[in-house]
């Protein structure tokens, strides 16, 4: 009961609100990356270290992992980004002898890491989702402009397994399509292109043990970056929706999983809910509970040490997240487009009109307590960092650039968050 935790992961936006649930709960917590992440700096976190990456060499990863297990004596593992659960995935088998592995085995895990895979079982489910198309080359890109309309999302198949991956792209037009991605050139990886889906992102966060949903959680994005649709900035706890609590239940238990898990939907402005994807791990926004009265990490850890958790059964809607760097880095994209279009200075002048009540005292930050301020003071200093960096680079090239001004502003005007409850 008293061993350790190793939490492996490097986005301090999950890492430190697990890190600070256990060490509530008077469990220590140690923290392992990669060289190429920085570390992360918190009162809540008792050692970090720096352990080989797989893909660069298998043996050397599993053998810094059993030295640091070996050392601390850790009982438990939480792999908190997709990266760090493709890797314990690869070595899951050698892993399981040495501690216990908050994620399922890689024959469930792997369909979530594998987004057509997903894909395939909601449609099973009955589950919305959006028009898709598997590709493989620029070729059976350019095969689609007259099959799927425009703006399209073109993302890879496969969630990353490298920090360095290409995510998601917008792209806006057949013209902008053939400029980036000329014929016969083949991808690394395969991708799935997706007709682009606007309005409000919801995720619905759930913790299944034996099949039994023992808590469940609901939060709608108010601001993201980038603006047109990206990871979450601002969020709201909501009460939750029924049929979408459903339908997350239906396609979780389908993909047999176990443990905790975030289903992510786009709800338009018709207020229909369409699947965008599963997490199969702690997400960005997982503060957020834990402000309002759901302490997923503290649950899941009484429940591998074979206690029941004693979860409210209700929580306190409409609590407010903000995340600081990020809100930074949305308003900074929604400044580069101002001279492009009439639609993002609109924008950008109710961003900066709704700034004081979006850094109310009410309004909590993902990372920063006054108990525990470096997480959030690094966090800022390296998106300051990168700012002037960018900045030097666009004056530099002469000023900014966008791919589509004029599609862009009408993407902004689309992607309005809808009032509608959602629904499937």
């Amino acid at each position: 009961m008293n061993r350790p935790v190793l939490i492996l992961g490097s986005i301090p936006r999950i890492v430190v609100p697990i890190a600070r649930s256990l060490c509530r709960r008077g469990v220590k917590v140690d923290v392992a990356s990669f060289p190429s992440s920085p570390r992360i700096a918190s009162n809540a976190i008792a050692e970090s270290r720096n352990i080989t990456p797989p893909h660069v060499d298998h043996e050397q990863f599993i053998e810094d992992l059993r030295t640091f297990i070996g050392e601390r004596q850790h009982d438990m593992l939480i792999p908190a980004d997709d990266w760090m659960l493709k890797s314990v995935l690869e070595h899951y088998g050698e892993l399981s002898e040495l501690l216990h592995l908050a994620c399922p085995p890689p024959s469930v895990a792997s369909r979530v890491l594998d987004k057509s895979a997903t894909l395939a079982v909601a449609q099973r489910c009955g589950i919305p989702i959006p028009r898709t198309e598997f590709v493989e080359s620029s070729s059976q890109v350019h095969d689609l402009f007259e099959i799927l309309p425009f703006p399209w999302i073109l993302k890879p198949a496969q969630k990353e397994t490298r920090k360095e991956s290409f995510k998601s792209s917008i792209l806006f037009s057949a013209d902008e399509v053939r400029k980036r991605f000329p014929v016969e050139q083949q991808f690394a990886v395969p991708m799935l292109v997706q007709e682009y889906c606007s309005g409000a992102g919801v995720g619905v966060e759930i913790l299944l043990h034996h099949d039994e949903c023992l808590a469940a959680f609901q939060h709608r994005r108010t601001k993201e970056a980038p603006d047109t649709g990206g990871v979450s900035v601002t969020a709201i706890a909501e009460a939750i929706d029924r049929n979408l609590l459903e339908s997350s239940l239906a396609l979780l238990h389908a993909l047999r999983w176990q443990g905790v898990a975030m289903v992510e939907y786009k709800v338009n402005p018709n207020g229909r809910a369409v699947l965008m994807e599963v997490n199969g791990r702690y997400w960005g926004t997982l503060s957020l509970p834990i402000y309002a009265g759901i302490d997923f990490p503290l649950y899941q850890w009484e429940l591998a040490h074979g206690m029941r958790p004693q979860i409210p059964k209700t929580y306190m809607v409409g609590t407010k997240w903000r995340w600081t760097t990020g809100y930074l880095r949305r308003l900074y994209g929604l400044a580069r487009n101002v001279c492009y279009s009439d639609v993002a200075t609109r924008l950008l002048r109710e961003n900066l009109i709704q700034l004081p009540n979006d850094f109310m005292p009410s309004v909590h930050d993902a990372t920063f307590t006054f108990s525990d301020p470096m997480p959030s003071l690094v966090d800022f200093l390296r998106a300051l960092r990168d700012f002037i960096a960018r900045r030097v680079k666009a004056v530099g090239e002469g000023g900014f650039s966008s791919v589509s001004p004029l599609a862009h502003a009408n993407l902004l005007r689309e992607s309005r968050v809808p009032e509608e409850r959602p629904t499937l």
